[in-house]
């Protein structure tokens, strides 16, 4: 019976894994062109765009601003001057007073007269009579005297009180006749002032609303050719903008070129670009290691049969 000795067992083999970052030697070409194409690109200088951005007031558009100024700064309009004259002549309605100048100033002078000629003829009666009492008391002899003094007396009162009373009766119709004249006059004024204060308004009002006119027809005519003049300038800018966008489009061609050539470079079936190819390999033992298992092995073996 040999004596037995232990015998190893053989390594595990190991994974190694290698990364390959290289090119096709079919695609390395158009990848380098791809490179120096882009370098160039990115090393070009910044071209501005030449053109103009910004379309200007059209013609009609400063015409129309330069109306605007000019109306603006010509103030009120006539129109309405004309019309606050209008207004400010109507006076407020300052009807006669009654009072005894104005009334007095109506009275008529022939009523005076009138009165005058009932009191001469009131002292002409007055006269005939006391002409007829002396007469008479003449006749009567010592008597008549003393009652031709009464009777003379009461003639002449009633004289006085009869000229009193035509005169107050002619002032009185005087004043009638004045006041009536003087109301006829207050009513022909206040139809008068009210004719004149309507015709004032009117005339007032006429000449506002012509001025409304005017002015809205003025403001009308600059807004339409202002309109025109923003019509002309829209297209004039739309024409602007369209030259700005093909200026950028042909500016930035190339570089859409370079994109559409990458993609289409990284789009193809290129092992290494773009990735990682990952190859797998089992290590065997080596020579030395065989070898050496082989050796110990026999040993083993020898030293069992021994």
């Amino acid at each position: 019976m040999s004596g037995g000795g232990g015998s190893s067992a053989p390594a595990a083999p190991t994974t190694t894994t290698v990364r390959n970052e290289s090119l096709p030697a079919y695609a390395q070409p158009y990848v380098e062109r791809a490179l120096r194409r882009a370098e160039t690109e990115s090393l070009q200088p910044y071209t501005p765009y030449g053109g103009q951005r910004l379309g200007y007031f059209s013609p009609d558009e400063l015409n129309a601003q330069a109306m605007t100024r000019g109306y603006a700064g010509a103030g009120t309009p006539s129109g309405y001057g004309d019309a606050e004259t209008r207004y400010s002549g109507i006076e407020s309605y300052d009807p006669i007073a009654y009072n005894q100048e104005n009334i007095s100033g109506y009275m008529s002078p022939y009523q005076q007269n009138v009165t005058d000629i009932q009191k001469r003829e009131a002292i002409r009666q007055s006269d005939m009579m006391g002409n007829r009492v002396s007469d008479a008391a003449t006749k009567s002899g010592g008597l008549g005297g003393y009652r031709d003094a009464i009777m003379q007396s009461e003639r002449q009162r009633n004289l006085g009180t009869k000229l009193d009373d035509i005169q107050a009766k002619g002032s009185q119709s005087a004043f009638a006749n004045a006041q009536a004249q003087m109301q006829r006059d207050r009513q022909s004024q206040s139809q008068a002032y009210d004719l004149s204060s309507r015709y004032g308004l009117m005339a007032g009002d006429a000449e506002m609303g012509l001025a409304d006119a005017t002015s809205q027809d003025a403001m009308n005519r600059i807004g339409a050719l202002s309109g025109v003049g923003m019509q002309q300038r829209a297209m004039r800018q739309a024409g602007l903008d369209m030259g700005y966008d093909d200026f950028m489009n042909q500016r930035g061609y190339p570089q859409q070129q370079l994109g559409f050539y990458s993609n289409m470079i990284q789009g193809l079936p290129v092992q290494g670009y773009g990735g990682t190819r990952d190859s797998t390999y089992n290590r065997q033992p080596g020579l030395f290691q065989t070898v050496a298992g082989l050796g110990l092995g026999s040993l083993g073996l020898m030293k069992g049969s021994s």
